[in-house]
């Protein structure tokens, strides 16, 4: 950014997440991201030395609105910060994560070692792991800081069926391993599900509903109608600012292609490969 100054600023956000056996073959991990108004990109990335990926940013979160869009080559600057902003995606070896809202106190590790944001760690996923055991090792190498004034989880899986939800507790990395054939997230602690601040565990019953009646098996056009089922229409949060899904995501971990939906229109589904 040569010295351009840029906050990545990430507000209250409810999403849901899962990961499911494909039909067809190999695993899918769905994706339903819910906030106010989010002019959304998807980012293509490829390295010289890590892997390639796909990822979905809200440009919000480096400062664009509705006013103010990367209509100009001036105006379009800042979106070169945007592969350091991602809230899922999935890379060419079919590691894919997202990232959910915990309504508590933010995560601020300081055991001395380097310091990283939530959306430079997925970033840092995203680039350098191939599995599911790669991601935990390179989280628990960093001190973890919430990129807002939140508390957040990661749900990660890779291509071979491996899931886990990563949270933090008290700014202690806990790891949750599925205790199915399939796993789900929405906005409330595996690890502390009673806790009061909590929310999302009607969308959370929604998925669970469904994939425990499939036995953790959909297709790709079940898997979005899922997301769909769990979406959220448009609604006052907290803020007083009109929420609702944003985007909705089917990863193919096997073939490693994305099916995205965007703004509920589930009529228009575009697909991208991170290969291609």
């Amino acid at each position: 950014m040569k010295g351009l100054p840029l906050s990545i600023k990430i507000p209250d956000l409810g999403c849901s997440t899962f990961i499911a056996q494909n039909k067809n073959s190999g695993y899918l991990f769905g994706r339903n991201f819910d906030m106010d108004y989010s002019p959304s990109v998807l980012v293509k990335t490829k390295l010289k030395n890590g892997d390639a990926s796909i990822s979905m940013v809200n440009l919000s979160f480096v400062g664009y609105n509705e006013n103010y869009l990367p209509d100009t080559l001036k105006d379009s600057l800042v979106t070169l910060a945007a592969p350091y902003a991602p809230l899922d995606g999935m890379n060419e070896k079919g590691l894919a994560v997202g990232v959910l809202l915990i309504d508590t106190k933010p995560t601020n590790q300081n055991t001395k070692k380097v310091d990283i944001t939530t959306t430079t760690a997925i970033r840092l996923m995203l680039d350098k792991a191939k599995n599911v055991d790669e991601a935990l090792e390179l989280l628990s190498s960093y001190d973890m800081h919430s990129s807002a004034n939140s508390c957040y989880h990661f749900q990660i899986c890779d291509a071979s069926g491996t899931s886990v939800v990563v949270e933090y507790v008290d700014n202690e990395m806990k790891v949750v391993y599925p205790d199915k054939n399939y796993q789900c997230a929405t906005n409330f602690l595996l690890t502390n599900p009673d806790a009061e601040f909590n929310f999302g565990q009607d969308r959370y019953q929604i998925i669970d509903e469904k994939l425990s009646s499939t036995n953790g098996k959909l297709s790709n056009h079940e898997a979005m109608q899922l997301l769909t089922d769990c979406s959220q229409d448009a609604h006052k949060n907290k803020q007083g600012k009109i929420s609702k899904t944003q985007w909705s995501c089917v990863y193919d971990l096997k073939n490693k292609k994305v099916t995205i939906c965007v703004n509920e229109n589930y009529d228009a589904k575009y697909t991208i490969s991170v290969l291609e």
